[in-house]
C-alpha cells in the first residue's frame, strides 16, 4: 500500500511541474541589422521591460553562449512592436537561439524566443534563411 501512495505522489508531483513556455519573438532585418521585437498582439499596448537576452550559436556540433558586453542595458523599455537591436553579439552566418524575459507594466513576466539561421549574400549582407 505504501508503494501505491509513493507512486501516486510521484505522478501528481510530475503533473504540476512548470514547463517553460516561450512566445515567439519577432525577427526581421532592418537597416542591415537584426531587429527583434515583441509582437504587438501579445503586449496589451503598454511599455515593456526587456531583460538581457540569452543568445546561443551552433558552432559545429555544439551550442555556445554568445556573451554581450557588461554595459548592455538590463532593463530596456520598449513599446510593443518596437525594434531591439542586440548587435553587440557580433552576428555572423550560422544558427542561433535567442531567449529573453519581458515584463509588462504590471510586472507580469513572459518568456520570448526565436530560432533562426543567418546567411550572407554575395554582397556580404546578412539575411534570414527561410
Amino acid at each position: 500500500m505504501k508503494l501505491f501512495y509513493l507512486g501516486l505522489v510521484i505522478v501528481l508531483t510530475a503533473c504540476h511541474l512548470e514547463r517553460p513556455f516561450y512566445h515567439p519573438l519577432s525577427l526581421k532585418i532592418e537597416q542591415e541589422k537584426l531587429c527583434f521585437s515583441v509582437p504587438e498582439k501579445d503586449s496589451y499596448n503598454t511599455l515593456l521591460k526587456v531583460g538581457i537576452p540569452y543568445i546561443s550559436w551552433l558552432n559545429g556540433n555544439s551550442w555556445e553562449t554568445v556573451h554581450l558586453p557588461a554595459n548592455t542595458n538590463s532593463d530596456l523599455e520598449i513599446k510593443p512592436g518596437e525594434c531591439i537591436f542586440w548587435n553587440e553579439g557580433g552576428w555572423q552566418p550560422g544558427e542561433y537561439d535567442v531567449a529573453v524575459k519581458v515584463k509588462n507594466a504590471y510586472s507580469h513576466e513572459e518568456r520570448y524566443a526565436a530560432h533562426f539561421i543567418l546567411q550572407k549574400n554575395k554582397q556580404g549582407r546578412l539575411f534570414l534563411k527561410q
